[in-house]
């Protein structure tokens, strides 16, 4: 056996590991404390937790070469012990696996350790690996564990966001390092005029997307306002030497099946969820329409000036030698 686990798991790849190609809706994230290597979901989202594990599976074959990015810049070596907080379906823990000394990754959604698992097992690294249930909020280890401590997307869910990076600091060794990956750069593919409709369609997108989010009338029982930036966030938390780096990705036409199924993926759920169509005026959606049809002689993938870019932002800091 390559690695430990402490749940039970299915032998056979789930469906939901299947690559996304429909285009049917979805979210990425889980939950209020789950982890994700995509864009995690929000409260007040209903996706189901199925969609949003396609959303990371199909998230983590896009991004995968920015992933190893990240890990070369954070310079995992053979040396470090890493905890992976929040490590949805595994899209950082397989990159981790091959290069630290050994890893354990937890998240709250049973499934997502499942798929971690798969994902572990085939990975050619390490072979002390742990993959279980597990809070980041609550964590089941003892202080100064681990050389790096890594926690994608998760900690904007947590009611007290600074109690919960101040626990993930608890767990790190005097001198290791926190790093969080939450800021970035939404995806854009098109050029600003496609000669069809209104320019500047993805601005609207976006505009519409963050509209979604605002700030609740009623903040969440037993929430904690934080009106700082991620750096921030760290050094309150007692690190020192923070930084940040944003990872840039590139693709141009043609797109791959994966890269063509990404967009797909996250521009469907404009037109099939009606609380988003709402927020849409009818000339941009009969243009996403267009855009979305494969028979049609305006379909995305038909153009060759297609541009696929976005930015994956990560802060660090350092636990204090002190400490």
């Amino acid at each position: 056996m390559l690695a430990q686990m402490q749940v039970e798991v299915r032998d056979e790849r789930s469906e939901a590991a299947d690559p996304v190609h429909d285009g049917r809706p979805g979210h990425t994230g889980h939950g209020r404390h789950s982890g994700a290597d995509g864009h995690s979901g929000h409260s007040g989202d209903a996706t189901s937790p199925e969609e949003i594990r396609r959303s990371l599976l199909i998230h983590d074959r896009v991004f995968k070469r920015s992933h190893q990015e990240i890990a070369s810049w954070l310079e995992v070596g053979r040396e470090h012990r890493v905890l992976d907080a929040g490590c949805g379906v595994g899209g950082m823990t397989a990159v981790f696996t091959q290069l630290a000394a050994s890893l354990e990754a937890i998240d709250l959604d049973e499934q997502n350790v499942a798929e971690t698992w798969i994902r572990v097992n085939a990975t050619a690294g390490t072979r002390d690996v742990r993959v279980a249930t597990g809070d980041l909020t609550a964590l089941a280890y003892e202080d100064a564990t681990f050389d790096l401590v890594w926690c994608s997307r998760v900690i904007h869910h947590v009611p007290d966001t600074v109690a919960a990076v101040r626990e993930l600091v608890r767990v790190t060794r005097p001198g290791g390092t926190i790093a969080i990956r939450e800021g970035g750069f939404p995806f854009r593919v098109l050029p600003d005029d496609i000669g069809l409709g209104e320019r500047w369609l993805e601005d609207r997108l976006s505009a519409a997307g963050v509209g979604r989010f605002g700030r609740p009338r009623e903040p969440e029982a037993g929430s904690v306002p934080y009106p700082f930036g991620w750096s921030q966030l760290l050094a309150d938390a007692c690190l020192v030497d923070v930084e940040t780096k944003t990872f840039g990705f590139d693709s141009l036409s043609p797109l791959s099946a994966d890269e063509e199924a990404w967009v797909t993926h996250h521009w469907r759920r404009w037109l099939t969820r009606e609380d988003w169509r709402a927020l849409l005026g009818p000339e941009d959606i009969e243009v996403m329409e267009q855009l979305l049809d494969p028979d049609s002689p305006h379909h995305l993938f038909r153009r060759t000036d297609l541009h696929l870019r976005a930015g994956l932002t990560v802060d660090t800091g350092r636990k204090p030698a002190s400490a």
